[in-house]
């Protein structure tokens, strides 16, 4: 069974259009949608945004649910000047920014911290969803890192601090690292597959998002599909 993770009510919606032969689950307060999508015995579900709420979807469909591999699919913010929006960025490796051990520890924040909260995506599944990518022509595929963190990044100083601390990272978000983390503590493979629906150092960033999501949901969605096809 495979576990498909979003965040929000279009993403879902956008992805439950491909679903078929599906019921609906109550569990926990959240609704899980079990069908087939490509032929694959899928269970989808909504997290709701943010670190814990992912974390905890991805949990119960690992343990309640039987999932053995995780996808989570959706929309992120663009964090580099060559990006645009509907560009598509496969997650090979995700982290924290707003994770600060520094006072403690005196461990910087970075991806090559080695204090096992860096999460590497599985990188059969990451190959797979790149070639799937390519397949699609209206569009730019980026294979990089991700950060997540409980914040929408559009100030300047969480911007700023972003790219002096991870300047790997090609996108952000508020729920990749935490499904990582939960993946990597049950060794559950998982893939990021991210559609881009604004560009958080371009201007008019809050536009861009209300502008493009839908878009961005719904292309994440054929995605979605497609990469099931080839799995």
């Amino acid at each position: 069974m495979i576990g498909i993770i979003v965040a929000m009510a279009l993403e879902r919606e956008a992805i439950q259009q491909h679903l078929e032969d599906y019921k609906c689950v109550n569990y926990g307060r959240q609704n899980y949608y079990i069908g087939t999508i490509s032929g694959r015995d899928v269970t989808l579900a909504e997290c709701g945004v943010g670190k814990v709420a992912s974390a905890i979807t991805a949990t119960r469909l690992i343990e309640h649910f039987g999932c053995d591999e995780i996808i989570n699919i959706g929309t992120a913010g663009g964090i580099k000047e060559y990006e645009n929006v509907l560009d598509v960025v496969v997650v090979d490796k995700s982290t924290y920014h707003d994770w600060d051990n520094e006072s403690v520890n005196d461990e910087p924040r970075s991806f090559a911290t080695q204090n096992g909260y860096v999460f590497d995506s599985d990188p059969h599944l990451v190959e797979l969803a790149r070639k799937t990518m390519e397949q699609f022509s209206d569009h730019k595929t980026y294979v990089g890192h991700i950060v997540s963190g409980d914040a929408f990044v559009r100030f300047d100083d969480l911007v700023q601090m972003i790219q002096k601390n991870f300047p790997e990272a090609v996108a952000c978000d508020m729920e990749s690292a935490s499904i990582g983390h939960v993946c990597t503590m049950y060794d559950v493979p998982f893939v990021v597959i991210r559609s881009l629906s604004d560009i958080v150092i371009k201007e008019g960033n809050e536009m861009d998002f209300q502008t493009y999501a839908r878009q961005a949901s719904d292309r994440a969605a054929r995605f979605t599909r497609a990469f099931l096809e080839r799995h």
